[in-house]
């Protein structure tokens, strides 16, 4: 066997090399591996119809179609309230620091942090504190430029990632025939092709499922705001929905923005701790009995790797990187199941019996 110890600084090297190109290719490889992720989850879809004796590419263009038409309508029907709350941001921010204040006038942390949001909310506001003095500040965009920046580069991302959707629908599977075909040995082709399947059922099965989940505990949160006379229920159903994505996470994300809006829509303390402490209550249920029984694969991966998986994608590609970070570390552990060399990361990650 040769010695292989003195190679460790070459494959630190590679590892940080690869690291770096993630990181500056992000706008390139962030349509790639989302039109990845969707074609594995609707390609069951494309070759059900195709038994129907429905052109593939028929077919990928009617599964895509009816996706982007309900992704449409409900981003067309959320936009004007989601607009109308990003607005009374600065409102939002100087009710809470109203109430930081009436909660302890005396105490230091709540002086510190009343304190904070009052630079917050003259930072968002459009007008300055002081009528009186003319501000001129030359520094870098506000946030609503930001955001602005954000949904368009999402609309430039999402018209390349569907575009490579359809491709990949159409033509990916003669694609990886003709890998496949291309490889030496039939060890190899064995195992690319196991890889390739385990892939796409383990990913269809996980997008599936939380989908189903996620899209009922939004509907549920949705109807049961309504009954509390929430503003705009359906708008925050959806934001629950979407943000459990991110697990850990999202949750108390969600938590943080019911927060704000029974701040700003409630007159008692009461009214405004019972939303958010209802949802609290409500999703620990969801996840300590539904979840484990729907997706019980999901928590085969070991929480503190999801944990840190979660971490370094949202270091590596912002926030799209905090919503790929499960998928993709699913695919990387069906990639470490099936390759000899990668099985102890494999019984790292989670349950290699899954």
């Amino acid at each position: 066997m040769p010695d292989t110890s003195a190679d460790w600084p070459l494959k630190v090297i590679a590892i940080l090399a690869i690291l770096y190109t993630l990181q500056v290719a992000r706008d390139v490889m962030l349509p790639i591996t989302l039109a990845l992720i969707f074609s594995l989850l609707l390609s069951p879809a494309v070759v059900r119809l195709q038994t129907l004796r429905i052109p593939r590419s028929l077919a990928a263009l009617a599964v895509m179609s009816i996706c982007l038409g309900i992704a449409g309508s409900g981003i067309y029907a959320l936009a004007k309230p989601a607009s109308q709350w990003l607005q009374r941001v600065p409102e939002a921010v100087e009710i809470v620091r109203e109430q930081l204040s009436s909660v302890n006038t005396d105490s230091t942390d709540v002086d510190a942090a009343t304190r904070s949001i009052d630079s917050l909310a003259q930072e968002l506001s459009a007008t300055p504190s002081n009528p009186e003095v003319t501000k001129v500040v030359i520094s870098e965009a506000g946030w609503r430029s930001e955001l602005g920046e954000t949904a368009k580069n999402f609309g430039v991302y999402g018209t390349l990632s569907i575009i490579l959707l359809f491709f990949l629908l159409t033509s990916g599977e003669a694609l990886m025939r003709r890998f496949i075909h291309s490889l030496p040995t039939q060890r190899d082709k064995a195992v690319v092709t196991q890889i390739a399947q385990r892939a796409q059922t383990q990913m269809s099965r996980y997008l599936m499922t939380i989908t189903a989940v996620n899209g009922a505990v939004g509907c549920i949160t949705a109807i049961a705001l309504y009954l509390f006379d929430f503003p705009d229920p359906a708008l925050w159903g959806a934001v629950a929905a979407l943000l459990r994505f991110i697990p850990y996470l999202g949750v108390s994300m969600t938590l943080i923005l019911l927060s704000i809006v029974s701040a700003v829509s409630y007159p008692t303390a009461a009214a405004m701790i019972a939303v958010p402490l209802g949802y609290g209550l409500f999703t620990a249920a969801v996840g300590q009995f539904i979840d484990p029984f729907v997706h019980g694969f999901r928590f085969s991966l070991n929480p503190i790797v999801v944990f840190l998986w979660i971490f370094f994608w949202g270091w590596l590609w912002g926030a799209p990187g905090v919503l790929l970070a499960v998928p993709l570390l699913t695919l990387f552990q069906v990639v470490c199941q099936h390759t000899e060399r990668l099985l102890p990361l494999a019984h790292i990650i989670g349950n290699t019996n899954d």
